[in-house]
């Protein structure tokens, strides 16, 4: 996207979630609300029609109409009943803007939003203001004490996409911390230490010539005699357990609660362990693997569970169908993400873009990942991600990322402990 089109799209994101948050006022279900972008009759000059069926009443379509500014606007024109009108304004106050007689219209700037009409029998006059360097989003889903509200037009809005779409739970490697395991950061770290105390070499002249990238790491090793396969299988399965793997109140414990509570559900996982597998073993839930493109899919699955950067097994580490499937150094990265036609990347674009995903121990400062995200954007919709709030830090800076993750179509679900993110699944 150029730069145009980059505000034009942020622009409608935003008029996206101003229109559900008027309908959650407006008391409609979550699961009473269709978005549709094409239909028999539709009008063209929309840009996508919102269908409320009620329990016991008639259904109501609505055709919603976003405009980049109210300049130039024939506002009797667009003022006909079954309408919602979107305007983006610059914040300037006590303006006046113009009160509709049959549609319905909302104004909305940056940090705040002018609603006026009616809407499913609810009659709306109202101003909502945020901080001049605060967005209105990032104050509707502020959490905690002070604005409950907050929380639950959260889980409103998840509802809402769940009810609706294929679900994807996407796994990093922070969802084994539980366990005790490594993250990424950890992970190499521990094998830097078994490879240059095994070769010699001193670590700080290696990386002064060959750079301190994590990728560059691997790259090292397997160009070395350093038996990098079995080095990486015992970091992921020989590690001293924080908490049992038979833990019901462990996360991956409660996202296997989850994927058993939504049969037919996809979790792409950027993690080479087998840790999800024998969970889903364990409990007797049918599930099937994809880690390569010979892998075979079953229809009845629970769970089909794709490892897009290769799969390890328990010992496992000399065999090369397993080896030859990860995606672990540099030029294996360079290669995956230069072939957008690989299986690997098609399943991360097609699932970010149309289905709703659930990021958990995910940080996100994988720039591959934030362009893949960024390739896969649709306005029609929304991701979320689990964030723990870390002690200490300034509250505004949580509002900074809100914001930057938002232009990935990304809401974050902030959480004090990890252990809250079973709770917010169960809850979906």
């Amino acid at each position: 996207m150029n730069r145009t089109q980059k505000e034009n799209y942020a622009t409608r994101k935003k008029a996206l979630f101003l229109l559900l948050y008027l309908f959650y006022l407006a008391d409609v279900r979550h699961d009473e609300v269709i978005l549709r972008s094409f239909g028999f009759h539709f009008d063209p000059t929309c840009n996508f029609k919102a269908i409320v069926g009620k329990k016991g009443s008639e259904v109501c379509k609505y055709a919603i109409h976003i405009f980049s500014s109210a300049s130039r606007v024939d506002f009797e024109a667009v003022d006909q009943p079954g309408e919602i009108n979107l305007f983006a304004t610059s914040k300037k106050r006590g303006v006046e803007h113009y009160v509709p007689k049959h549609a319905f219209h909302a104004y909305f700037s940056n940090s705040d939003f002018v609603a006026m009409g009616t809407l499913e029998g609810k009659r709306f006059d109202m101003r909502f203001e945020s901080r001049a360097d605060q967005s209105f989003i990032n104050r509707i889903l502020a959490q905690g004490e002070k604005n409950k509200d907050g929380e639950t037009f959260l889980l409103w809005l998840m509802r809402l996409f769940v009810s609706k779409l294929p679900i994807d739970l996407v796994m990093g490697a922070g969802i084994n911390k539980d366990y005790g395991a490594k993250d990424w950061t950890e992970l190499i770290t521990s094998l830097n230490t078994a490879y240059y105390d095994d070769s010699g070499k001193d670590e700080a002249e290696v990386h002064h010539y060959a750079g301190k990238d994590l990728l560059t790491s691997p790259s090292l090793y397997r160009s070395s005699t350093f038996n990098v396969y079995k080095a990486l299988s015992h970091e992921l399965y020989e590690f001293k357990e924080a908490r049992s793997f038979n833990d019901p109140d462990s996360t991956l414990y409660k996202c296997v609660d989850f994927l058993e509570a939504h049969p037919g559900s996809s979790v792409i996982t950027y993690n080479y362990d087998t840790n999800l597998e024998y969970l889903c073993k364990k409990r007797k839930l049918l599930y099937c693997t994809v880690y390569d493109d010979n892998s075979f899919s079953v229809k009845d699955a629970v769970a089909t569970i794709y490892h897009v950067h290769g799969l390890l097994p328990y010992e496992r580490y000399d065999q090369r169908k397993f080896t030859d499937s990860l995606i672990f150094t540099e030029s294996d990265y360079y290669y995956l993400y230069n072939n957008p036609y690989s299986w690997n990347v098609a399943k991360q674009l097609h699932d970010f873009k149309f289905n709703v995903c659930f990021f958990l121990g995910i940080s996100l400062t994988d720039p591959d990942m934030k362009r893949l995200l960024e390739l896969a954007q649709n306005y029609l919709k929304f991701n979320f991600i689990f964030m723990k709030k870390e002690k200490g830090y300034e509250e505004k800076a949580f509002e900074t990322i809100a914001s930057y993750f938002f232009s990935f179509d990304l809401i974050i679900v902030w959480v004090d402990d990890y252990a809250e993110i079973g709770e917010w699944l169960k809850r979906l």
